[in-house]
């Protein structure tokens, strides 16, 4: 496909840029995250996965710090864990953006679940539509095809027949007819 193999498209929809731009602009973000799906459809969940488990990186000096809160260890002693969790970038930024992916993950995982399962439905419905049009046209066309052959036949044994009574002509596909003038019986020689 033209649009996998394409070098920028390629590089607007790896993980680093999505993740700087949601960072920066996350409707743009969320847009390519969509495309990357789009483009790569297999890989839809493990993209997410990817999102979701980004976002649970980010929260790692934040479950550490509160890990040895509940064990009494003095953060001081771990280099630069004390700076991180407290740095207002960290906790007011970085911890926004990481529930922000979590959340972003979660719901694209259930929203591409459930379009999922409509498009499964919509699919074995349509397969099902289709093959009982195709045996409806089928059975229509073997009805069809019984018809013409009889037509066919009767067109080989029909002819012109005089009225041997009141001189009219009159088509007749039988073996015997009725006269449509005089209403007698006549007779069809060359049939069949």
């Amino acid at each position: 496909m033209f649009v996998r193999d394409n070098f920028i498209i390629k590089v607007l929809v790896s993980y680093p840029v999505i993740l700087i731009v949601l960072y920066f602009i996350p409707f743009i973000g969320v847009c390519l995250l969509l495309f990357r799906m789009f483009i790569y459809n297999r890989k839809r969940v493990r993209d997410l996965l990817f999102i979701i488990g980004v976002g649970v990186l980010i929260l790692i000096p934040k479950i550490v710090n509160y890990i040895l809160g509940v064990i009494s260890y003095d953060i001081d002693n771990i280099s630069y864990l004390s700076d991180i969790v407290n740095s207002d970038l960290y906790n007011v930024d970085f911890i926004g953006y990481s529930k922000f992916l979590i959340g972003l993950g979660i719901i694209l995982l259930i929203v591409s679940y459930v379009v999922n399962i409509i498009f499964r439905k919509f699919n074995n419905s349509l397969v099902s539509y289709i093959k009982n049009i195709e045996n409806r046209d089928r059975e229509i066309a073997s009805q069809n095809d019984m018809k013409m052959r009889i037509k066919r036949e009767r067109a080989v044994n029909t002819s012109y027949v005089k009225c041997p009574y009141c001189g009219s002509d009159n088509l007749v596909s039988d073996k015997f007819g009725v006269c449509k003038y005089c209403r007698r019986k006549i007779e069809n020689r060359s049939y069949r």
